[in-house]
Formats: C-alpha cells, structure tokens, sequence
C-alpha cells in the first residue's frame, strides 16, 4: 500500500540519504510529502540535508516497511483498532497471548543462557474462528510494552526495515505479523523466508507470529522446525462458554433480558460455529430484525455448502475424522 498525500507519517529514517537497495526500482515514487524543512540532517559531519522534525523512536504501534524513489526506506504507521477485544480464558488464543507474555518476561534468562531471543508461533485453522483477534491481542499487549509491530511483506524490505530499525531501536521489541504465510511462500522464495526465521540477518528480540487457514499448505520444514516456528496453536470453532462470553459481549445483559433473548438457545444452536458465524447472527437478528430461525438456518445452510476437510484432520497431513483435543480452542 502507497498512500499518497501522507502528512503524519513518522519520518525517523529521512535525515540521512535514501538507502540504495537492488529492488528500490520496482517501487513507484508516489509518495507525495510536502517539505516542511526546519533542521539539518547530518550523518557523518560532513554532508548535511535539509530535514523535516525528526523523532528518536518510532512511536509504539504497528507499521508498514515501504521504499519509494523520493524518499528511499520508510515506515508508514498503520490505524489499528485493538479497544474492547475479547481475550477468550482457558482458550488456545488465551495460551498464545500467555505464550508471548512470558517470552518477553524471561528475556534475562535467555540472556544469561545466551540462546537467540527470537520467537515464532505458527497460528492455524478455520476462516473466522479468531485468528486475527488473537493477532491484535498480541498487538496491544506488545504496543503497551512500549513495543511496535510489523507487518510482513517482501523478505528484502523486511531485513533493509529492521537493519535501520535496529541501529536507532536496538531494544525495542517487535513482533513481526506474516499473515496467510502460505501465500507468502506462495509470492516469494521459500529459502529468504527461513534465513530471516533462521536469524541469519541477526534477529534478536523479536516474536514472528504467522497465520494460516490452510497448513497442509506448508511443508514440514515450516510445520514441524523449532527455532522457526517454535510452536503451533489451533485457533478452532469457539466452545459453548466462549460462545456465551461473546454474545452476552455483543448484545450486553440488559438487553438481553429486554429483548427476551434465550442465550441457552443461541450457545446451543451455534456448536461449531465461527466468530464471524456468530457476528452475522447477532448483525441479522439484532441489528437488521431478521428471524432468529431464518439467520440461524441461512448461516447453518452456509457451512453445509462449503465443506473445509482442511479442518477435519488434527494438522491437514492427511484425513483423519475424529476431532483433536484442541479442536475447539
């Protein structure tokens, strides 16, 4: 994404001159920034640049990698909602968020054992079933540590990114989002993916959290490597208690009681339902005044239409129809 017209753009990197790299050509220049110069930029003492305010550190959020003809490296600070997000107890998403927390709370350990402070967990399973919600968790839990996250694009902009980021940042932790990694391997060369996993490019404090709806998609030297992706968590359908949690969340108690709505009925009609399964249901009856048993057979009509057999083996290596342990999350 190449916005233009960008005029709040945190600008940590410009003082100095843009960074040749061998694929700046295959950006076009369309970033349009009006030079508001008020310093100069220096960084050898001997050749110095108009600048615009600069700041020390990126502030804490998530951000986009981009390279442009006019100004070379950037980072591009992306809006992200992450208020009133559910976090699920006693859930797989739940664990992650656990997982995490405690990776980055143990960093003296890792440090005295010198063994690489790098991280990666793979996150797997159905559209809708919260894997992006577990992603945003991880998010505000690393923006409130002070820390920014970003988001995964091409191999040689993420290393050119967190070479710069680094030399300004060095403490700074970072959580690196790949989402849909399968289309990721899918675009570029699998073996750049895995050097930077590797931490061939000097990855230190850093979690790598990947999503995928299809793992049978990935080869086991992703699936099954620790030190790329230590650990893989299946986000699956929501449990009749998650379920609950996330309707009495979304319609609030006291309308639930003014509107006579059976939450039994409703946690009980939506086994094996998604997130965005419930969301619809609660939208169409709620919002729009659909009937209950009309939203409820339309949705129900919608997953028998589709079959995922990604689903229904416990990895997607193969059929295997008896639910997992984790099957709900």
């Amino acid at each position: 994404m190449k916005p233009s017209g960008i005029k709040s753009m945190f600008q940590t990197i410009i003082a100095q001159p843009p960074i040749a790299s061998s694929f700046s050509n295959d950006y076009e220049d369309d970033v349009n920034l009006s030079q508001n110069y008020c310093q100069w930029g220096t960084s050898d003492g001997k050749i110095f640049m108009p600048s615009s305010k600069t700041v020390n550190i990126l502030t804490p959020g998530v951000y986009e990698i981009n390279m442009s003809q006019q100004l070379g490296l950037y980072f591009e600070k992306i809006p992200v909602k992450t208020e009133g997000l559910l976090r699920f107890p006693d859930t797989n998403s739940d664990k992650v968020v656990n997982e995490i927390q405690k990776f980055w709370d143990r960093e003296n350990i890792f440090r005295e054992y010198e063994i690489s402070y790098k991280r990666g967990i793979i996150l797997y399973g159905p559209p809708g079933s919260g894997k992006s919600c577990t992603v945003q968790l991880i998010m505000q839990d690393v923006v409130q540590r002070q820390g920014v996250v970003l988001e995964f694009d091409s191999p040689d902009l993420f290393i050119s990114g967190m070479r710069v980021l680094r030399q300004i940042q060095p403490k700074t932790p970072v959580v690196v989002i790949m989402e849909d990694i399968d289309s990721i391997l899918e675009i570029y060369n699998e073996s750049s993916i895995l050097n930077i996993l590797d931490g061939v490019n000097q990855m230190d404090k850093v979690v790598f959290l990947a999503t995928t709806n299809y793992p049978d998609k990935l080869g086991h030297r992703i699936m099954n490597r620790p030190s790329r992706f230590d650990k893989r968590f299946r986000i699956g359908f929501p449990s009749a208690e998650s379920r609950r949690m996330y309707f009495e969340h979304l319609i609030g108690q006291e309308n639930i009681s003014k509107l006579r709505i059976d939450i039994d009925k409703w946690v009980s009609d939506t086994n094996e339902f998604s997130i965005a399964h419930l969301k619809e249901l609660f939208v169409a009856v709620i919002i729009l005044g659909d009937e209950y048993k009309d939203a409820l057979k339309t949705l129900k009509k919608m997953k028998e239409d589709i079959k995922d057999k990604d689903y229904e083996a416990t990895m997607g290596f193969g059929a295997n129809n008896n639910k997992s342990e984790d099957y709900y999350d």
